[in-house]
Protein backbone atom coordinates (compact mmCIF):
# COMPACT_ATOMS: atom_id res chain seq x y z
CA UNK A 1 0.00 0.00 0.00
CA UNK A 2 2.62 2.21 0.89
CA UNK A 3 5.10 1.45 -2.40
CA UNK A 4 1.61 1.92 -4.15
CA UNK A 5 1.21 5.88 -2.18
CA UNK A 6 4.80 6.14 -3.10
CA UNK A 7 4.50 5.69 -6.74
CA UNK A 8 1.23 7.78 -7.31
CA UNK A 9 3.30 10.63 -5.40
CA UNK A 10 6.27 10.13 -8.01
CA UNK A 11 3.57 10.09 -11.37
CA UNK A 12 2.09 13.30 -9.26
CA UNK A 13 5.35 14.86 -9.26
CA UNK A 14 6.26 13.89 -13.03
CA UNK A 15 3.27 15.52 -13.83
CA UNK A 16 3.65 18.59 -12.24
CA UNK A 17 7.16 18.78 -13.32
CA UNK A 18 5.40 18.61 -17.13
CA UNK A 19 3.36 21.50 -16.14
CA UNK A 20 6.06 23.56 -15.38
CA UNK A 21 8.43 22.73 -17.94
CA UNK A 22 5.56 23.50 -20.22
CA UNK A 23 4.64 26.75 -18.32
CA UNK A 24 8.32 27.70 -18.68
CA UNK A 25 8.16 27.53 -22.66
CA UNK A 26 5.03 29.31 -22.75
CA UNK A 27 6.32 31.70 -20.16
CA UNK A 28 10.35 33.32 -19.94
CA UNK A 29 11.61 33.85 -16.88
CA UNK A 30 10.70 37.96 -15.35
CA UNK A 31 13.38 39.59 -16.43
CA UNK A 32 13.30 38.06 -20.18
CA UNK A 33 9.79 39.11 -19.96
CA UNK A 34 10.62 42.32 -18.88
CA UNK A 35 13.31 43.29 -21.23
CA UNK A 36 11.87 42.00 -24.30
CA UNK A 37 8.36 44.00 -23.58
CA UNK A 38 10.29 47.31 -22.68
CA UNK A 39 12.36 46.66 -25.95
CA UNK A 40 8.82 46.17 -27.91
CA UNK A 41 7.67 48.96 -26.23
CA UNK A 42 10.32 51.32 -26.98
CA UNK A 43 10.50 50.11 -30.97
CA UNK A 44 6.80 50.48 -30.93
CA UNK A 45 6.47 54.34 -29.84
CA UNK A 46 9.96 55.07 -31.91
CA UNK A 47 7.86 53.97 -35.03
CA UNK A 48 4.72 55.34 -34.90
CA UNK A 49 6.00 58.87 -32.81
CA UNK A 50 8.40 59.75 -35.81
CA UNK A 51 5.94 58.43 -38.57
CA UNK A 52 2.92 61.25 -37.48
CA UNK A 53 2.61 63.70 -39.67
CA UNK A 54 -0.42 66.26 -39.92
CA UNK A 55 -2.17 64.71 -43.17
CA UNK A 56 -5.67 64.17 -42.89
CA UNK A 57 -8.27 63.88 -45.10
CA UNK A 58 -6.59 62.07 -48.60
CA UNK A 59 -8.39 58.45 -48.19
CA UNK A 60 -12.17 61.10 -48.08
CA UNK A 61 -13.59 58.51 -45.44
CA UNK A 62 -11.40 59.86 -42.78
CA UNK A 63 -12.30 62.92 -43.75
CA UNK A 64 -15.89 62.26 -42.98
CA UNK A 65 -15.00 61.02 -39.96
CA UNK A 66 -13.38 64.07 -38.30
CA UNK A 67 -16.39 66.41 -39.49
CA UNK A 68 -18.37 64.07 -37.95
CA UNK A 69 -16.37 64.07 -35.27
CA UNK A 70 -16.89 67.98 -34.71
CA UNK A 71 -20.49 68.04 -35.55
CA UNK A 72 -21.00 65.41 -32.29
CA UNK A 73 -18.95 67.95 -29.96
CA UNK A 74 -19.99 71.18 -31.07
CA UNK A 75 -23.93 70.24 -30.16
CA UNK A 76 -24.76 70.03 -33.76
CA UNK A 77 -25.45 66.05 -33.84
CA UNK A 78 -24.64 62.92 -35.88
CA UNK A 79 -25.72 65.19 -38.99
CA UNK A 80 -24.04 66.05 -42.11
CA UNK A 81 -22.78 69.95 -41.27
CA UNK A 82 -21.48 70.60 -44.59
CA UNK A 83 -24.42 70.00 -46.43
CA UNK A 84 -26.72 72.93 -47.65
CA UNK A 85 -29.91 70.90 -46.53
CA UNK A 86 -29.56 70.19 -42.69
CA UNK A 87 -30.17 67.76 -41.02
CA UNK A 88 -28.93 64.77 -43.25
CA UNK A 89 -28.17 61.72 -41.40
CA UNK A 90 -24.75 59.41 -42.87
CA UNK A 91 -25.05 55.90 -42.99
CA UNK A 92 -21.69 55.56 -41.46
CA UNK A 93 -21.70 53.88 -38.19
CA UNK A 94 -21.03 56.48 -35.01
CA UNK A 95 -18.83 54.69 -32.81
CA UNK A 96 -15.59 56.04 -34.54
CA UNK A 97 -16.93 59.48 -34.84
CA UNK A 98 -18.20 59.20 -31.25
CA UNK A 99 -14.43 58.52 -29.92
CA UNK A 100 -13.25 61.23 -32.37
CA UNK A 101 -15.10 63.52 -30.60
CA UNK A 102 -14.01 63.83 -26.81
CA UNK A 103 -10.73 64.56 -28.83
CA UNK A 104 -12.62 67.63 -30.54
CA UNK A 105 -14.06 68.88 -27.34
CA UNK A 106 -10.70 69.03 -25.60
CA UNK A 107 -8.80 70.55 -28.23
CA UNK A 108 -11.26 72.06 -30.99
CA UNK A 109 -8.84 73.95 -33.36
CA UNK A 110 -8.99 72.32 -36.52
CA UNK A 111 -6.03 71.21 -38.10
CA UNK A 112 -3.68 71.49 -35.19
CA UNK A 113 -6.12 68.48 -33.33
CA UNK A 114 -5.11 66.36 -36.21
CA UNK A 115 -2.54 64.85 -34.01
CA UNK A 116 -4.91 64.00 -30.68
CA UNK A 117 -6.84 62.05 -33.88
CA UNK A 118 -4.17 59.99 -34.50
CA UNK A 119 -3.22 59.15 -30.95
CA UNK A 120 -6.08 57.36 -30.93
CA UNK A 121 -5.10 54.81 -33.47
CA UNK A 122 -1.55 54.90 -32.19
CA UNK A 123 -3.17 53.61 -28.71
CA UNK A 124 -5.26 50.96 -30.41
CA UNK A 125 -2.38 49.64 -31.96
CA UNK A 126 -0.50 49.37 -28.15
CA UNK A 127 -3.57 47.81 -27.68
CA UNK A 128 -3.28 45.05 -30.76
CA UNK A 129 0.05 44.06 -29.74
CA UNK A 130 -1.25 43.58 -26.10
CA UNK A 131 -4.13 41.49 -26.96
CA UNK A 132 -2.32 39.42 -29.47
CA UNK A 133 0.46 38.81 -27.19
CA UNK A 134 -1.89 37.56 -24.62
CA UNK A 135 -3.99 35.32 -26.82
CA UNK A 136 -1.27 33.92 -28.77
CA UNK A 137 0.31 32.60 -25.51
CA UNK A 138 -2.94 32.01 -23.45
CA UNK A 139 -5.68 30.66 -26.29
CA UNK A 140 -3.30 29.53 -28.99
CA UNK A 141 -0.31 28.08 -26.44
CA UNK A 142 2.77 29.32 -28.53
CA UNK A 143 5.91 30.03 -26.48
CA UNK A 144 6.84 33.47 -25.28
CA UNK A 145 9.32 34.71 -28.27
CA UNK A 146 7.19 33.61 -31.16
CA UNK A 147 3.80 35.44 -29.45
CA UNK A 148 5.60 38.53 -29.17
CA UNK A 149 7.04 38.35 -32.99
CA UNK A 150 3.61 38.06 -34.25
CA UNK A 151 2.04 40.59 -32.00
CA UNK A 152 5.47 43.04 -33.31
CA UNK A 153 5.31 41.98 -36.78
CA UNK A 154 1.63 43.08 -36.70
CA UNK A 155 2.02 46.10 -34.87
CA UNK A 156 4.81 47.61 -36.88
CA UNK A 157 3.28 46.62 -40.52
CA UNK A 158 3.95 49.62 -42.59
CA UNK A 159 0.01 49.71 -44.15
CA UNK A 160 -0.88 49.55 -40.46
CA UNK A 161 1.49 52.10 -39.11
CA UNK A 162 0.47 54.60 -42.23
CA UNK A 163 -3.36 53.76 -41.35
CA UNK A 164 -2.27 55.14 -37.70
CA UNK A 165 -0.26 58.39 -38.37
CA UNK A 166 -0.95 59.50 -41.83
CA UNK A 167 -4.99 59.16 -41.69
CA UNK A 168 -7.84 59.13 -39.35
CA UNK A 169 -9.32 55.40 -40.29
CA UNK A 170 -11.14 53.72 -38.07
CA UNK A 171 -8.94 50.06 -39.00
CA UNK A 172 -6.82 50.37 -35.86
CA UNK A 173 -9.66 50.57 -33.43
CA UNK A 174 -11.51 47.97 -34.75
CA UNK A 175 -9.01 46.19 -35.28
CA UNK A 176 -8.54 46.22 -31.30
CA UNK A 177 -12.13 45.75 -30.90
CA UNK A 178 -12.43 42.48 -32.99
CA UNK A 179 -9.27 41.19 -31.36
CA UNK A 180 -10.42 42.16 -27.90
CA UNK A 181 -13.80 40.21 -28.68
CA UNK A 182 -12.15 37.19 -29.95
CA UNK A 183 -10.37 37.05 -26.48
CA UNK A 184 -13.34 37.30 -24.38
CA UNK A 185 -15.49 34.86 -26.19
CA UNK A 186 -12.44 32.43 -25.95
CA UNK A 187 -12.55 33.28 -22.51
CA UNK A 188 -15.95 32.40 -22.13
CA UNK A 189 -15.77 28.91 -24.04
CA UNK A 190 -13.20 28.53 -21.36
CA UNK A 191 -15.09 29.08 -18.46
CA UNK A 192 -17.61 26.59 -20.15
CA UNK A 193 -21.13 26.31 -17.64
CA UNK A 194 -18.62 26.99 -14.60
CA UNK A 195 -18.38 30.55 -12.51
CA UNK A 196 -19.00 34.24 -14.20
CA UNK A 197 -19.33 32.92 -17.82
CA UNK A 198 -22.30 35.62 -18.48
CA UNK A 199 -20.01 38.65 -17.55
CA UNK A 200 -17.39 37.33 -20.50
CA UNK A 201 -20.44 36.73 -22.63
CA UNK A 202 -21.85 40.23 -22.22
CA UNK A 203 -18.29 41.83 -22.54
CA UNK A 204 -18.15 40.13 -26.07
CA UNK A 205 -21.46 41.39 -26.99
CA UNK A 206 -20.27 44.96 -25.82
CA UNK A 207 -16.69 44.43 -27.73
CA UNK A 208 -18.54 42.68 -30.94
CA UNK A 209 -20.90 45.70 -31.08
CA UNK A 210 -18.65 48.25 -30.86
CA UNK A 211 -16.48 46.70 -33.62
CA UNK A 212 -20.14 45.95 -35.67
CA UNK A 213 -20.51 50.30 -34.67
CA UNK A 214 -17.22 51.11 -35.85
CA UNK A 215 -17.18 48.96 -39.02
CA UNK A 216 -20.04 47.13 -40.76
CA UNK A 217 -18.30 44.49 -41.61
CA UNK A 218 -18.02 43.10 -37.66
CA UNK A 219 -21.13 41.49 -38.73
CA UNK A 220 -19.12 38.42 -39.66
CA UNK A 221 -17.87 38.53 -36.04
CA UNK A 222 -21.76 39.11 -34.53
CA UNK A 223 -22.51 35.96 -36.43
CA UNK A 224 -19.18 33.77 -35.43
CA UNK A 225 -19.31 34.71 -31.99
CA UNK A 226 -22.91 33.28 -31.85
CA UNK A 227 -22.32 29.85 -33.94
CA UNK A 228 -19.24 29.77 -31.70
CA UNK A 229 -21.09 29.75 -28.15
CA UNK A 230 -23.55 27.49 -29.70
CA UNK A 231 -20.82 24.80 -31.09
CA UNK A 232 -19.26 24.84 -27.85
CA UNK A 233 -23.21 24.04 -26.22
CA UNK A 234 -22.98 26.91 -24.45
CA UNK A 235 -26.29 27.73 -25.02
CA UNK A 236 -27.06 30.34 -21.81
CA UNK A 237 -23.95 32.21 -23.10
CA UNK A 238 -25.01 32.01 -26.26
CA UNK A 239 -28.50 33.93 -25.74
CA UNK A 240 -26.68 36.34 -23.45
CA UNK A 241 -24.37 37.20 -26.04
CA UNK A 242 -27.13 37.84 -28.46
CA UNK A 243 -29.34 39.70 -26.51
CA UNK A 244 -26.83 42.07 -25.50
CA UNK A 245 -25.39 42.76 -29.12
CA UNK A 246 -29.35 43.50 -29.72
CA UNK A 247 -29.49 45.72 -26.36
CA UNK A 248 -25.99 47.24 -27.63
CA UNK A 249 -27.03 47.30 -31.77
CA UNK A 250 -30.74 47.25 -31.84
CA UNK A 251 -30.81 51.82 -30.92
CA UNK A 252 -28.43 52.76 -33.56
CA UNK A 253 -30.36 50.26 -36.19
CA UNK A 254 -33.86 51.64 -35.46
CA UNK A 255 -32.99 55.06 -35.27
CA UNK A 256 -30.90 55.38 -38.71
CA UNK A 257 -33.88 53.27 -40.48
CA UNK A 258 -36.35 56.03 -38.92
CA UNK A 259 -34.35 58.86 -40.00
CA UNK A 260 -32.66 57.94 -43.11
CA UNK A 261 -32.15 60.25 -45.80
CA UNK A 262 -35.10 60.72 -47.93
CA UNK A 263 -34.59 60.39 -52.01
CA UNK A 264 -34.36 64.31 -52.17
CA UNK A 265 -31.62 64.75 -49.49
CA UNK A 266 -30.00 61.86 -51.26
CA UNK A 267 -29.88 64.04 -54.36
CA UNK A 268 -28.76 67.04 -52.65
CA UNK A 269 -25.56 65.67 -50.88
CA UNK A 270 -24.34 62.68 -53.03
CA UNK A 271 -21.91 60.21 -52.49
CA UNK A 272 -21.75 57.06 -50.44
CA UNK A 273 -22.02 59.03 -47.13
CA UNK A 274 -26.28 58.99 -47.55
CA UNK A 275 -26.01 55.73 -49.27
CA UNK A 276 -26.87 52.28 -47.54
CA UNK A 277 -24.90 49.12 -48.13
CA UNK A 278 -27.02 47.48 -50.41
CA UNK A 279 -27.24 49.89 -52.94
CA UNK A 280 -23.31 50.20 -52.80
CA UNK A 281 -23.27 46.41 -53.33
CA UNK A 282 -24.65 47.48 -56.33
CA UNK A 283 -22.06 49.69 -57.79
CA UNK A 284 -19.72 48.76 -59.38
CA UNK A 285 -17.45 50.99 -57.28
CA UNK A 286 -18.66 51.40 -53.90
CA UNK A 287 -19.05 55.26 -53.64
CA UNK A 288 -18.80 56.18 -57.44
CA UNK A 289 -22.30 56.21 -58.64
CA UNK A 290 -21.19 57.63 -62.10
CA UNK A 291 -19.75 54.61 -62.74
CA UNK A 292 -22.91 52.92 -62.90
CA UNK A 293 -24.65 49.88 -61.31
CA UNK A 294 -23.32 45.85 -61.31
CA UNK A 295 -24.69 43.07 -62.39
CA UNK A 296 -24.67 39.69 -61.43
CA UNK A 297 -21.83 39.23 -63.98
CA UNK A 298 -19.77 41.68 -62.51
CA UNK A 299 -20.37 40.65 -58.99
CA UNK A 300 -19.35 37.07 -59.64
CA UNK A 301 -16.32 38.94 -61.50
CA UNK A 302 -15.44 41.29 -58.73
CA UNK A 303 -15.70 38.08 -56.27
CA UNK A 304 -12.97 36.55 -58.24
CA UNK A 305 -11.02 39.30 -58.70
CA UNK A 306 -10.78 40.05 -55.15
CA UNK A 307 -10.27 36.68 -53.86
CA UNK A 308 -6.78 36.90 -56.59
CA UNK A 309 -5.94 40.02 -55.16
CA UNK A 310 -6.27 38.82 -51.90
CA UNK A 311 -4.49 35.66 -52.95
CA UNK A 312 -1.72 37.25 -54.82
CA UNK A 313 -1.25 40.68 -53.07
CA UNK A 314 -2.61 41.35 -49.28
CA UNK A 315 -2.04 38.18 -47.52
CA UNK A 316 1.97 39.36 -48.42
CA UNK A 317 0.79 42.94 -47.43
CA UNK A 318 -0.31 41.78 -44.01
CA UNK A 319 2.71 39.78 -43.43
CA UNK A 320 5.65 41.32 -44.71
CA UNK A 321 4.84 44.28 -47.14
CA UNK A 322 7.82 45.86 -47.44
CA UNK A 323 9.90 42.27 -49.12
CA UNK A 324 6.72 41.65 -51.22
CA UNK A 325 6.85 45.47 -52.90
CA UNK A 326 10.69 45.00 -53.32
CA UNK A 327 10.23 41.24 -55.04
CA UNK A 328 7.65 42.64 -57.40
CA UNK A 329 9.48 45.89 -58.27
CA UNK A 330 12.47 43.28 -59.48
CA UNK A 331 10.26 41.11 -60.75
CA UNK A 332 6.53 41.05 -60.96
CA UNK A 333 6.13 37.42 -61.59
CA UNK A 334 8.38 36.62 -58.83
CA UNK A 335 6.44 38.85 -56.34
CA UNK A 336 2.99 37.39 -56.86
CA UNK A 337 4.91 33.85 -56.88
CA UNK A 338 6.20 35.00 -53.51
CA UNK A 339 2.52 35.43 -51.97
CA UNK A 340 0.73 33.10 -53.32
CA UNK A 341 3.35 30.82 -51.56
CA UNK A 342 2.81 32.92 -48.55
CA UNK A 343 -1.08 32.58 -48.98
CA UNK A 344 -0.56 28.82 -49.56
CA UNK A 345 0.84 28.19 -46.33
CA UNK A 346 -1.89 30.29 -44.62
CA UNK A 347 -4.32 28.21 -46.08
CA UNK A 348 -3.00 24.48 -45.05
CA UNK A 349 -2.08 26.45 -41.45
CA UNK A 350 -5.62 27.26 -41.24
CA UNK A 351 -6.85 23.63 -42.44
CA UNK A 352 -3.89 22.44 -39.81
CA UNK A 353 -5.59 24.44 -37.26
CA UNK A 354 -9.23 24.32 -37.79
CA UNK A 355 -8.77 20.11 -38.39
CA UNK A 356 -7.50 19.90 -34.25
CA UNK A 357 -9.96 22.13 -33.08
CA UNK A 358 -11.90 25.10 -34.64
CA UNK A 359 -12.43 28.45 -32.34
CA UNK A 360 -14.04 31.82 -32.87
CA UNK A 361 -10.76 32.64 -35.09
CA UNK A 362 -11.25 29.87 -37.77
CA UNK A 363 -15.10 30.96 -38.08
CA UNK A 364 -14.37 34.78 -37.80
CA UNK A 365 -11.79 34.81 -41.06
CA UNK A 366 -13.28 32.82 -43.50
CA UNK A 367 -16.69 35.12 -42.77
CA UNK A 368 -14.87 38.01 -43.06
CA UNK A 369 -13.27 37.32 -46.21
CA UNK A 370 -16.53 36.15 -48.05
CA UNK A 371 -17.79 39.99 -47.34
CA UNK A 372 -14.36 41.04 -48.26
CA UNK A 373 -14.48 39.88 -51.70
CA UNK A 374 -17.90 40.69 -52.62
CA UNK A 375 -17.47 44.28 -51.73
CA UNK A 376 -16.93 46.40 -54.07
CA UNK A 377 -13.38 48.19 -53.22
CA UNK A 378 -9.84 47.19 -53.10
CA UNK A 379 -9.69 44.59 -50.49
CA UNK A 380 -6.49 45.69 -48.44
CA UNK A 381 -7.52 47.73 -45.69
CA UNK A 382 -10.59 45.15 -44.75
CA UNK A 383 -7.77 42.25 -45.00
CA UNK A 384 -4.96 44.05 -41.80
CA UNK A 385 -7.46 44.19 -39.75
CA UNK A 386 -7.15 40.25 -40.10
CA UNK A 387 -3.19 40.14 -40.10
CA UNK A 388 -2.40 38.75 -36.54
CA UNK A 389 -4.10 35.53 -37.33
CA UNK A 390 -2.91 35.57 -40.94
CA UNK A 391 0.79 35.60 -39.69
CA UNK A 392 -0.29 32.85 -37.31
CA UNK A 393 -1.43 30.70 -40.37
CA UNK A 394 1.70 31.12 -42.19
CA UNK A 395 3.96 30.13 -39.69
CA UNK A 396 2.12 27.18 -38.38
CA UNK A 397 1.77 26.59 -42.25
CA UNK A 398 5.22 26.32 -42.61
CA UNK A 399 5.55 23.79 -39.48
CA UNK A 400 3.66 21.66 -41.32
CA UNK A 401 5.34 22.08 -44.53
CA UNK A 402 9.10 21.55 -42.19
CA UNK A 403 6.89 18.59 -40.33
CA UNK A 404 6.59 16.97 -44.13
CA UNK A 405 9.61 17.50 -44.92
CA UNK A 406 11.04 16.01 -42.17
CA UNK A 407 9.21 12.64 -42.39
CA UNK A 408 9.90 12.50 -46.59
CA UNK A 409 14.35 13.21 -45.84
CA UNK A 410 13.70 10.49 -43.02
CA UNK A 411 15.37 13.12 -40.03
CA UNK A 412 15.17 11.21 -37.19
CA UNK A 413 16.90 13.73 -34.70
CA UNK A 414 14.67 17.18 -35.44
CA UNK A 415 15.56 20.62 -34.31
CA UNK A 416 13.33 22.25 -31.96
CA UNK A 417 9.86 23.00 -32.47
CA UNK A 418 9.54 26.25 -33.08
CA UNK A 419 12.48 27.61 -34.31
CA UNK A 420 11.70 27.95 -38.29
CA UNK A 421 8.76 29.95 -37.34
CA UNK A 422 10.09 32.14 -34.73
CA UNK A 423 13.28 32.69 -37.44
CA UNK A 424 10.76 33.78 -39.84
CA UNK A 425 8.52 36.21 -37.81
CA UNK A 426 11.25 37.97 -36.00
CA UNK A 427 13.01 38.41 -39.57
CA UNK A 428 9.74 40.00 -40.91
CA UNK A 429 9.93 42.46 -37.71
CA UNK A 430 12.99 43.50 -38.98
CA UNK A 431 12.50 43.89 -42.82
CA UNK A 432 9.14 45.32 -41.77
CA UNK A 433 11.27 47.87 -39.05
CA UNK A 434 13.75 48.61 -41.41
CA UNK A 435 11.37 49.84 -44.04
CA UNK A 436 9.62 52.11 -41.18
CA UNK A 437 12.70 53.44 -40.39
CA UNK A 438 13.31 54.33 -44.40
CA UNK A 439 10.05 56.30 -44.21
CA UNK A 440 11.28 57.92 -41.07
CA UNK A 441 14.28 59.28 -42.28
CA UNK A 442 12.69 60.78 -45.52
CA UNK A 443 10.00 62.27 -43.61
CA UNK A 444 12.22 64.54 -41.64
CA UNK A 445 14.56 64.47 -44.46
CA UNK A 446 14.98 68.04 -46.72
CA UNK A 447 11.32 69.04 -47.96
CA UNK A 448 12.17 67.96 -51.38
CA UNK A 449 13.12 63.91 -50.12
CA UNK A 450 9.59 64.03 -48.48
CA UNK A 451 6.83 61.35 -49.28
CA UNK A 452 5.15 61.83 -52.14
CA UNK A 453 1.98 62.09 -49.76
CA UNK A 454 3.43 64.93 -47.83
CA UNK A 455 4.31 67.59 -50.85
CA UNK A 456 0.84 66.61 -52.38
CA UNK A 457 -0.73 67.51 -48.87
CA UNK A 458 1.54 70.94 -48.96
CA UNK A 459 -0.45 72.15 -51.88
CA UNK A 460 -3.70 70.78 -50.88
CA UNK A 461 -3.19 72.91 -47.71
CA UNK A 462 -1.97 75.99 -50.35
CA UNK A 463 -5.29 75.54 -52.66
CA UNK A 464 -7.73 75.58 -49.92
CA UNK A 465 -5.88 78.65 -48.49
CA UNK A 466 -6.89 80.22 -51.92
CA UNK A 467 -10.23 79.08 -51.53
CA UNK A 468 -10.61 80.67 -48.17
CA UNK A 469 -9.29 84.14 -49.82
CA UNK A 470 -10.93 84.12 -52.87
CA UNK A 471 -14.51 82.20 -53.06
CA UNK A 472 -17.50 84.10 -50.68
CA UNK A 473 -18.23 81.88 -47.62
CA UNK A 474 -22.20 81.83 -48.90
CA UNK A 475 -20.62 79.64 -52.38
CA UNK A 476 -21.55 75.69 -52.53
CA UNK A 477 -18.76 73.48 -53.66
CA UNK A 478 -18.63 70.73 -55.72
CA UNK A 479 -16.10 68.34 -54.99
CA UNK A 480 -15.30 64.63 -54.62
CA UNK A 481 -13.90 64.96 -50.85
CA UNK A 482 -17.24 67.11 -49.47
CA UNK A 483 -16.06 66.67 -46.04
CA UNK A 484 -12.09 67.42 -46.10
CA UNK A 485 -13.25 70.63 -48.35
CA UNK A 486 -15.62 71.56 -45.24
CA UNK A 487 -13.44 71.06 -42.59
CA UNK A 488 -10.72 73.36 -44.43
CA UNK A 489 -12.85 76.12 -46.08
CA UNK A 490 -15.83 76.38 -44.00
CA UNK A 491 -17.80 76.05 -47.31
CA UNK A 492 -20.62 73.76 -47.48
CA UNK A 493 -20.26 70.82 -50.19
CA UNK A 494 -22.25 68.25 -51.70
CA UNK A 495 -20.81 65.49 -53.82
CA UNK A 496 -21.30 64.93 -57.85
CA UNK A 497 -23.22 62.14 -58.45
CA UNK A 498 -23.80 62.04 -61.92
CA UNK A 499 -20.83 63.76 -63.98
CA UNK A 500 -20.70 63.00 -67.50
CA UNK A 501 -18.12 62.91 -69.93
CA UNK A 502 -18.89 66.54 -70.99
CA UNK A 503 -17.91 68.51 -67.82
CA UNK A 504 -19.83 71.43 -69.31
CA UNK A 505 -23.54 69.38 -69.01
CA UNK A 506 -22.87 69.21 -65.44
CA UNK A 507 -24.88 71.49 -63.20
CA UNK A 508 -26.26 71.88 -59.82
CA UNK A 509 -28.38 74.56 -58.85
CA UNK A 510 -26.38 77.11 -56.96
CA UNK A 511 -22.98 75.55 -57.58
CA UNK A 512 -20.84 77.02 -59.64
CA UNK A 513 -17.55 75.75 -58.20
CA UNK A 514 -16.09 72.68 -58.46
CA UNK A 515 -12.77 71.41 -56.48
CA UNK A 516 -10.38 68.89 -57.68
CA UNK A 517 -8.42 67.15 -54.67
CA UNK A 518 -5.87 64.43 -55.11
CA UNK A 519 -8.00 61.01 -55.07
CA UNK A 520 -6.64 58.87 -57.44
CA UNK A 521 -10.33 58.08 -58.85
CA UNK A 522 -11.86 60.97 -59.22
CA UNK A 523 -13.04 61.62 -62.88
CA UNK A 524 -10.97 62.69 -66.00
CA UNK A 525 -11.98 66.82 -66.28
CA UNK A 526 -11.14 68.42 -69.49
CA UNK A 527 -11.78 72.70 -69.59
CA UNK A 528 -11.28 72.55 -73.30
CA UNK A 529 -14.15 70.30 -73.91
CA UNK A 530 -16.51 71.35 -70.71
CA UNK A 531 -16.19 75.58 -71.48
CA UNK A 532 -15.94 76.09 -68.29
CA UNK A 533 -12.74 77.90 -66.77
CA UNK A 534 -9.52 76.57 -64.28
CA UNK A 535 -9.25 79.10 -61.83
CA UNK A 536 -6.63 77.91 -59.49
CA UNK A 537 -4.57 74.85 -60.28
CA UNK A 538 -1.59 74.12 -58.57
CA UNK A 539 2.07 74.25 -59.95
CA UNK A 540 3.07 70.70 -59.33
CA UNK A 541 0.61 68.78 -59.42
CA UNK A 542 -1.95 68.87 -62.45
CA UNK A 543 -5.01 67.56 -60.75
CA UNK A 544 -5.75 69.93 -57.81
CA UNK A 545 -7.64 73.06 -58.83
CA UNK A 546 -10.36 74.66 -58.77
CA UNK A 547 -12.79 75.02 -61.39
CA UNK A 548 -15.92 78.04 -61.87
CA UNK A 549 -18.49 75.99 -63.57
CA UNK A 550 -20.22 79.14 -64.89
CA UNK A 551 -19.94 80.65 -68.60
CA UNK A 552 -18.31 83.84 -68.00
CA UNK A 553 -14.50 84.71 -68.14
CA UNK A 554 -12.55 84.64 -65.16
CA UNK A 555 -8.90 84.79 -64.69
CA UNK A 556 -6.90 81.60 -64.64
CA UNK A 557 -4.51 81.88 -61.20
CA UNK A 558 -1.81 79.49 -61.23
Amino acid sequence: MAKSNQVEVALEERANEGKQERGHELMPRRGVAIMSGAGALLLFLLTYLLSLDRIVGMYVDDAWYVMLAKALATGQGYTLINSPSPGILPLYPPAFPWLLSFAYQFAPQFPQNVWLFKSISIAAMLGVGIVAYRYFVRDRKLPHFLALGIALVTVVSPPLVLFATTTVMAECVFMLTQLSAIAVIERCARAGKRGRVWHYALLGAALASFAFLTRSIAFALVVAAFVYLLKERLLRAALIFAVGVVLFVGPWMLYARLHAPTAEQRMDQGGQIVEDYMTQVWRRVAGEPYLGTASVKDISARILMNTVRILRSEVGAAFVAPLTQLIKYKSPRGGEIFVLILSMLAIVGFVSVALERVTLAEIVVPLSLAIIVAWPWLPQRYVLPLAPFIVFYILIGLQVVQRLSRRLCQISNPRPRWVAAGIVVWCAVAINTLSNGKYILSLHGPPAERPGRVRNFDEVEAMFKWIRENIPKEEVIATFNPALVHLYTGHKTIFPDHPTANWGDWRRPGVRYLVFTPWHREPVFSPTESGSKVVYQSRSNQNLRVVYLDTERVETVK
